[in-house]
């Protein structure tokens, strides 16, 4: 399979170092790939013409905010379901993050950090009551989410 889109070698590790640190600069960059920071710069607009590179990402500990709860939702929908309108209604009227469809048991799943238990509920609640829900099903992280995104493969794919 083709990948969607080519990389080298080089902008692999130009993509594992700003995932370890985004501040990285391009002189460090440069040094650490063994390439001139001109040619990383132009590198770097190149993922982000491509789409590689979207913009910096804030990882901040929810609790800093007051938001001591976090957890998955699940949501089962019935065949009357308009999924466009469901997460429309996610997106503007709710505190879910990320609401997608996905495969598997359930036809949406969402993340939501709360500041308690009885707001967690009464987000749930307001799930529950939009037509064509038929089950939520939450999950509540006991610990910190963690990606471990440095781990991401990101070795260029040969062409076959």
């Amino acid at each position: 399979m083709k990948p969607l889109v080519d990389i080298d070698e080089i902008d692999a590790k130009i993509l594992q170092l700003l995932i370890v640190d985004a501040r990285t600069s391009l002189k460090d960059l440069a040094k650490k790939c063994g390439i001139s920071s001109v040619s990383v710069l132009n590198r770097v607009k190149r993922l982000k013409k491509l789409g590689v590179i979207t913009g910096a990402t804030l990882f901040a500990p929810i609790e800093k905010f007051g938001l001591e709860i976090a957890a998955s939702i699940g949501i089962e929908l019935g065949p009357e379901a308009n999924i466009d309108e469901l997460l429309k209604f996610f997106r503007e009227e709710t505190d879910l993050m990320e609401p997608s469809v996905s495969v598997g048991k359930f036809d949406l799943t969402a993340f939501v950090c709360a500041e308690k238990i009885a707001s967690l509920n009464e987000e749930v609640e307001t799930i529950r009551k939009q037509p064509g829900v038929r089950k939520v099903i939450v999950n509540v992280w006991a610990g910190r989410p963690n990606t471990n995104i440095e781990d991401l493969d990101l070795t260029p794919l040969k062409d076959e």
